[in-house]
């Protein structure tokens, strides 16, 4: 035991900022081409390779960033977070990305910036069928974005961005209640409406495990989500379809408003 709290306390000595060291922002992202716009405008001095993810050293918007590769499904995001964590010691970490939209209110374009975000397949299957992990208080476990990032997305989404847009429509800028994440794509008109039923607006498959491995580290998170298509609840064409055809402009449209956040952090 001994000899593990020496080697433990070590490794903290070697990843902790020095006095008057700048502090680092990570950014994440889940998919390659969601991290694309980010890696042009990021000015890279350093990278290294860890767990086979990359993570890109540089500066952007006059902060001293990190960028990382998430990999797709809850186990990867979490992996990977954690290891920005330990390694970096990111002072904020901030979640670019796309969605699918699950709240009728949302359209294809729209961004989402979640208050809070639930794992909507951690629950129980018994003779009455699923339902989501319950807390000691019978309430559906949530895992909270920094309230202090929701106001500085506030701040931003009163800006005029240059999105670009869906058809001829500006996509609108929407902060919902609950996010939610799974290790399954959602296509599929009946899981949407269960999804809608217990109050959740988008889906997507990395953020929960993101939010709460930062929850968990004290590290506060933002998830800035662009949906991409409607979970399979659009009628006329499918989420797989709609995500070919969108997924481009959706992912830069929420890096953009990610570099505007960004900008306003002191």
């Amino acid at each position: 035991m001994r000899k593990f709290f020496i080697v433990f306390v070590v490794a903290i000595t070697l990843y902790s900022t020095a006095p008057g060291e700048e502090s680092v922002i990570g950014l994440m992202f889940a998919f390659p081409e969601e991290g694309e716009l980010l890696k042009q405008k990021l000015e890279l001095t350093d990278s290294v390779k860890l767990a086979e993810r990359i993570f890109y050293s540089g500066r952007l918007a006059g902060h001293q960033i990190v960028l990382v590769e998430s990999g797709v499904g809850l186990v990867a995001a979490a992996m990977t977070t954690q290891l920005l964590i330990d390694q970096f010691k990111p002072e904020n970490i901030l979640f670019s990305g796309i969605c699918g939209a699950v709240s009728s209110e949302y359209r294809i374009g729209d961004i989402a910036v979640p208050y809070k975000w639930i794992i909507h397949d951690f629950g129980v299957y018994d003779s009455s069928g699923f339902r989501l992990a319950q807390n000691q208080d019978k309430r559906f476990i949530y895992y909270a974005a920094d309230p202090n990032l929701l106001s500085l997305a506030g701040e931003s989404a009163k800006q005029n961005l240059g999105f670009h847009k869906i058809d001829s429509r500006i996509p609108a800028i929407r902060f919902s209640k609950i996010g939610s994440s799974g290790n399954s794509f959602i296509d599929q008109a009946q899981k949407r409406q269960w999804l809608k039923g217990v109050g959740i607006e988008i889906v997507d498959m990395e953020s929960g495990a993101v939010v709460q491995v930062a929850n968990a580290n004290l590290v506060p998170v933002l998830v800035i989500r662009s949906c991409s298509d409607l979970a399979g609840g659009s009628g006329s064409s499918t989420a797989l379809k709609e995500l070919e055809e969108f997924f481009k402009v959706a992912t830069e449209n929420s890096a953009i408003f990610l570099v505007e956040i960004l900008k306003r952090i002191k």
